[in-house]
């Protein structure tokens, strides 16, 4: 059993090993903070009035919803375009039915379908810390450190 187990954690640490060829990501990630006059700017430029959470997350809610916000375990169908803040969109589409379950989404976004139910349109705004961060998705048009902006509309939300 010792032999299994030791050949097992040799397997996985070849497996994580770098290649050293592979590029090194020397990315600083940028604090929630250090985005808020990004932010800020870009909210007054585009009139918006919006709430900020304890994380750094921006979110307004444009037409309100009925009943109980969405829950960790609701199944959830929601439109949404995702854009950067020079207005290029880097996403968009129909979800759905989704079952919403923790991790599944980055965490802004994940935080800010909590604030939602069904009906809701909003807005939302990312920080990089909340978002992808030094991470973006692979042949994205999202660099590292990225603020993302999401439009949102909540089509249904099953219990």
């Amino acid at each position: 059993m010792r032999q299994l187990l030791l050949f097992v954690a040799v397997l996985i640490a070849q497996g994580c090993s770098m290649d050293d060829d592979a590029p090194i990501n020397d990315c600083t990630l940028v604090p929630v903070e250090e985005q808020d006059e990004i932010i800020d700017q870009y909210i007054d430029e585009n009139g918006w009035t919006m709430q900020t959470t304890a994380s750094g997350l921006r979110y307004a809610i444009e037409t309100p919803g009925t009943g109980d916000n969405i829950s960790y375990g609701d199944t959830i169908e929601f439109s949404y375009q995702g854009v950067l803040l020079d207005g290029t969109t880097f996403d968009s589409g129909t979800i759905g039915p989704l079952i919403v379950n923790q991790g599944a989404f980055i965490p802004g976004f994940e935080e800010g379908l909590l604030l939602f139910n069904e009906g809701t349109e909003g807005l939302l705004i990312i920080p990089a810390e909340l978002a992808y961060g030094c991470f973006p998705p692979a042949g994205s048009i999202i660099g590292e450190n990225e603020i993302l902006v999401f439009e949102m509309t909540i089509i249904t939300v099953d219990s």
